[in-house]
C-alpha cells in the first residue's frame, strides 16, 4: 500500500465518523418549530362609549374610536382626540390652482 491509498482511506473513515456523531444527536428542529409559532391572538371586544384618539402604528397616525380599537389595532394612543391633519402651504388656494394649471396642460 501506498501513502495515497492510506490517505482516500483515512479520509473516507473520517467522514463516515462524522456522519454517524451528526445522526446521533437529537434534532433540534422540534422545539425550534414549537418556538417558532406565535401563540394564537385572543379575541377582544371593543364596545363602549366613543371618545376618539389619535394613535400612532407604523410611523403613521390614525384616529380610532376609542382606545381599545387602537389597541386591537396594534397602535400606541398618543392622544385624546382625533389627530390633527397636517395643511399644506397655501391651504385650499395651493390645490385650486395646481388644478387649473392641470386643466389648461390638456
Amino acid at each position: 500500500m501506498n501513502y495515497k491509498s492510506i490517505g482516500y482511506a483515512f479520509v473516507v473513515a473520517a467522514t463516515a465518523v462524522v456522519l454517524v456523531i451528526g445522526s446521533a444527536v437529537p434534532s433540534e428542529a422540534k422545539g425550534k418549530k414549537k418556538a417558532a409559532a406565535a401563540p394564537a391572538p385572543v379575541p377582544v371586544f371593543c364596545f363602549g362609549v366613543e371618545k376618539r384618539v389619535c394613535a400612532v402604528r407604523g410611523g403613521q397616525k390614525f384616529t380610532y374610536a376609542n382606545a381599545c380599537y387602537a389597541a386591537k389595532d396594534g397602535a400606541k394612543v398618543v392622544s385624546q382626540g382625533p389627530c390633527k391633519s397636517k395643511v399644506m402651504k397655501g391651504g385650499k388656494k395651493a390645490g385650486k390652482k395646481a388644478a387649473k394649471k392641470a386643466g389648461k396642460k390638456k
